[in-house]
């Protein structure tokens, strides 16, 4: 018995002595551990990438402060030039043992797994463990194919409208949704939200009591209900909103306060997604809609955040000494002067980053799952004005209104052919619109047939591989009182709507078996 008592006492403390040194072992192991990965497991397009290594080892941590380490990504064992050239990053210690890099996501990367690497430093064989992280994309709410939306771009009151309709009656506000008929259209979109409102208020209210009596009409009729916010140009130039900080820009040396709000106040995007929350949750309006989601005017009143947010960005040494003043006026002068390829890429991406969490914050904020359509300027993508389609999508825009005009024949085609090389169908939903306005199409002698044959392109053409599904006409109230030639409100209706005669066919074509 005594023996046996012996036995097992000696047994536990051999499992006790082993218990003891593997945990020594784990404690040792744990120690000489390093990892290399990101703060997530993935990221979208529009996101900087927290790349961070970490140790628990102090000796490490002391060595690495005499030689920081640096870090690249790669993508199938291909290292990945970022935004502004960027090809390594150096770390900067965050904490003790923690040492991290901001690396931005490039324009339009493919999805897939990255894997960060350590370039040169410290030997680390054995030791180092790397985890890989993914750069994915959100899928949007797809239209049907050959849909088409007519726009209305006024907050005229539509109390005191008077519309003459296709059949040349004369009538109220309705008329608007006969002309959307007339022009094939699966929607209307109206302008909601604009600002300022009277005595300096957030929001003109001229239809805003109005809209869901437009809603439940269109639903009558047979359309698809959308309303719109404008969020950052304002239409005042002396009325301000107090609370709000607005753009500046740097005019003979001095900042200049713009009429747009500033891409980073704080309260409009609460004060936008309150204005469309109601609208979100009425049951007869189908799309919600936002404009200038950019830095519509101004922007160097955004220099510091740039700055300090944007990796790869070169600063003068005299940097920590300038004024606010100098450095918004540094800023001024990198932009206006463009010589600097790696700085325009970094502020362009940097604003259409910044765009992108506005949309994501409004989206979160209105809590529906009801499709979000943004117009989107197409000068260079949309890059020029700080916004980006695969960015707008990943954030919560579900149609890219891409507004092909305001440009000439030979400007029309160099956009086109910039969009046609930078996206496929599946990488963003991009509706190509074109405005009711001769003076835009620089007075053709086509007239509205320079209209038609842009569309037609853009629809064609914006894909790398296939068209778009869907098109929209702007606006109807420039279809009524615009600038029109010899043809007038007729002869423009009539090529618009043999653009969407020819989608829709084209869309029934193709579900044909």
């Amino acid at each position: 018995m005594r023996r046996r008592a012996r036995g097992f006492l000696v047994a536990v403390a051999l499992v006790t002595l082993a218990a003891l040194g593997w945990g020594w072992r784990r404690r040792v192991l744990r120690r000489r551990e390093v990892v290399l990965g990101a703060g997530r497991a993935e990221y979208l397009h529009y996101d900087l990438v927290d790349l961070r290594l970490t140790t628990r080892d102090p000796a490490l941590d002391a060595r690495l402060r005499a030689e920081p380490p640096r870090v690249a990504v790669t993508r199938g064992g291909t290292d990945v030039t970022t935004i502004a050239g960027l090809r390594e990053l150096t770390l900067t210690r965050a904490a003790p043992g923690v040492w991290t890099a901001r690396w931005p996501v490039p324009w339009n990367a493919p999805t897939g797994a990255y894997v960060p690497r350590l370039v040169g430093g410290a030997d680390l064989s054995g030791r180092l463990r790397v985890a890989a992280f993914h750069v994915g994309r959100r899928a949007p709410s797809r239209l049907p194919p050959g849909f088409v939306a007519a726009t209305l771009e006024t907050v005229r009151p539509l109390a005191k409208m008077r519309v003459t309709g296709p059949g040349g009656a004369r009538g109220d506000w309705r008329g608007l949704l006969d002309w959307a008929r007339f022009l094939r259209a699966d929607a209307f979109w109206m302008l909601g939200g604009q600002s300022p409102g009277e005595d300096g208020a957030v929001w003109n209210d001229a239809n805003v009591a109005r809209i869901p009596e437009v809603a439940r009409e269109c639903r009558a009729r047979g359309l698809k209900f959308g309303v719109y916010a404008e969020y950052s140009l304002t239409m005042s130039t002396s009325v301000k909103i107090d609370g709000y900080e607005y753009a500046r820009e740097i005019r003979d040396g001095r900042p200049v306060v713009t009429r747009a709000i500033s891409l980073r106040d704080a309260r409009r995007p609460a004060d936008v997604a309150a204005f469309l929350k109601p609208f979100a949750d009425d049951p007869y309006v189908d799309f919600i809609g936002l404009d200038y989601i950019r830095n519509a005017l101004g922007g160097d009143e955004l220099a510091e955040d740039f700055v300090a947010e944007m990796p790869g960005v070169s600063v003068p040494a005299s940097w920590p000494r300038l004024t606010g003043t100098e450095r918004m006026t540094w800023l001024a002068r990198k932009r206006i002067l463009r010589q600097d390829a790696a700085f325009l890429d970094a502020w362009q991406w940097w604003r259409a980053r910044r765009a992108a969490l506005i949309v994501r914050e409004i989206k979160e904020r209105l809590a529906t799952d009801k499709p979000l359509w943004a117009f989107t300027l197409t000068w260079d993508k949309g890059w020029q004005h700080g916004q980006d389609p695969v960015m707008m999508n990943d954030a919560g825009v579900d149609v890219d209104a891409a507004m092909f005009y305001e440009a000439d024949r030979d400007q029309f085609s160099g956009m086109l052919k910039d969009w046609h090389a930078y996206l496929r169908r599946g990488d963003a939903q991009v509706m190509p619109g074109d405005i009711f306005d001769w003076g835009l199409h620089q007075k053709s002698p086509a007239g509205p047939a320079e209209f038609s044959r842009r569309l037609r392109a853009a629809r064609a053409g914006v894909y790398a591989d296939g068209p778009a599904d869907a098109v929209f006409f702007h606006d109807l109230d420039r279809l009524l009182n615009g600038r029109l030639g010899r043809w007038g409100t007729r002869g423009w209706a009539r090529a618009a709507r043999g653009v969407a005669d020819e989608l829709k066919s084209s869309a029934a074509q193709e579900k044909r078996p």
